[in-house]
């Protein structure tokens, strides 16, 4: 292989040194990719067992485009039955901006909420912030509560 120009071991994709993160959450077990998600995770769950939102789901809508998907992280569902959906994102890429303008292209009507680990890569997000309803900060969304 190594004369074909490949690497023995070598990942061929990008590595975010993303930690998959399996837990359970008010009885049910999940997976969820980083430990920022699960954080999310488990805000959300705080905010259902408090009602303040009727409750959410994980990895549950994938918006379909002419040539590419995107799968969202959470689904979160109010008291009064709207919706919006949230992505908790640790690295901006091109593909995370382009399925931000896909979104508002093919589904203007949809709300989506984005949180961050820190504030470099909200800085990364540039000109795609103006399709989210909401870009923050984990902690400036939970109020330092997770």
């Amino acid at each position: 292989m190594a004369k074909m120009g490949f690497e023995p071991n070598r990942r061929l994709v990008m590595d975010y040194k993303n930690k998959r993160v399996t837990m359970d959450i008010a009885g049910k077990t999940y997976t969820f990719r980083s430990i920022l998600e699960s954080k999310v995770a488990q805000y959300l769950q705080l905010l259902k067992d408090s009602g303040h939102i009727k409750d959410w789901a994980y990895e549950q809508t994938t918006f379909k485009f002419p040539d590419d998907r995107y799968l969202v992280d959470f689904d979160v569902i109010n008291n009064d039955g709207t919706f919006y959906y949230l992505e908790a994102k640790g690295y901006v890429t091109a593909k995370t901006k382009r399925n931000l303008r896909l979104l508002n292209k093919y589904r203007p009507e949809v709300i989506i909420d984005m949180v961050f680990q820190n504030k470099h890569d909200i800085k990364k997000l540039g000109l795609a912030k103006k399709y989210c309803r909401r870009v923050c900060l984990l902690k400036e969304l939970t109020n330092g509560m997770i």
